[in-house]
């Protein structure tokens, strides 16, 4: 196989990879057309260009419903740049490649004229630098057929490559994933189950070790299993903070006065956009689970 076709291969394989990143808007997009935005009715107007990437979330989509009353413009920009974190390069990024490489003349079929082989071209520059005429020394110079040793070499380090990429591929994807589950997680796989006391207790201890952020954490977990034990809505180890907040806001058990927004959006912005005041944060998770369990002394299971 020509050295021409080799170069071939890798470009192909290079582009059929940069293709699976080419596909569709990004949370990356979104973030950065929201840069400039500071009214709702901007952030609405640029909203209307990426209506189906917003509508495969709920949490987003009702937050840019929502911009100007419940939600402010800085709070969908801190939501949309969360999301952006877990996300793949930028598809523009990889389209720019994608064009490169199909612009490149090793891209094009070669032919079978023996001119095509790149390395027939190579070895018939080099021995053009020996002169032909004069004086000849006594060093005898190599061959092309001793040469033959670089077709091999150049399969090996071909192949070499695509294994690195691999490697580095599965990284980035393990990687991503990793960073989607603990973006959507409040508990980990392996944590135990706590009851009411106990996720309290430990509130009270992250707070007096200084760590305000697990103790909002604890504390708001502490709430989610106040409104499981009054029957309003069960609480699910396994769902976000905003699908616990849409059927907490849906159960018909929930009284009026409860307005479990503010605590969710708090949270969201504490744990997972790293947003810590300090202690006061804590003491005002610590106010609304007192509202919540006096208002629920009254509800019937």
């Amino acid at each position: 196989m020509s050295g021409a076709r080799i170069a071939k291969l890798a470009s192909s394989f290079s582009f059929a990879i940069l293709v699976a990143f080419a596909m569709g808007d990004t949370y990356r997009d979104l973030a950065k057309a929201l840069e400039p935005a500071n009214t709702a009715a901007e952030v609405k107007r640029i909203s209307a260009s990426f209506g189906d990437l917003i509508s495969q979330e709920e949490a987003v989509s009702e937050a840019f419903d929502d911009v100007g009353g419940s939600y402010s413009v800085q709070e969908v920009k801190g939501l949309v740049a969360i999301r952006a974190a877990g996300e793949a390069p930028k598809a523009d990024q990889a389209k720019s490649q994608i064009k490169s490489i199909k612009a490149s003349p090793l891209y094009a079929d070669p032919g079978v004229q023996e001119e095509s082989n790149w390395l027939d071209g190579a070895m018939k520059r080099i021995m053009d630098l020996f002169p032909k005429n004069g004086p000849r020394s006594n060093v005898n110079l190599p061959q092309a057929p001793v040469l033959g040793w670089i077709v091999p070499a150049i399969w090996v380090l071909l192949a070499a490559i695509i294994l690195l990429f691999g490697y580095f591929a599965i990284r980035h994807f393990s990687w991503k994933l990793g960073l989607t589950r603990k973006a959507k997680a409040m508990l980990e796989d392996d944590e135990p189950e706590r009851t009411l006391d106990e996720w309290l207790s430990l509130a009270d201890q992250h707070l007096a070790e200084g760590r305000f952020r697990e103790a909002v954490r604890a504390m708001y977990l502490s709430c989610l299993l106040k409104f499981d034990e009054a029957g309003i809505a069960r609480f699910i180890r396994g769902e976000t903070n905003w699908e616990h907040l849409a059927r907490i806001q849906t159960s018909s058990k929930k009284p009026s006065t409860i307005d479990f927004r503010p605590p969710t959006q708090a949270f969201d912005r504490i744990w997972y956009g790293y947003h810590v005041k300090g202690r006061e944060d804590v003491e005002q998770f610590r106010s609304w689970y007192q509202e919540i369990t006096e208002t629920l002394r009254g509800v019937k299971k």
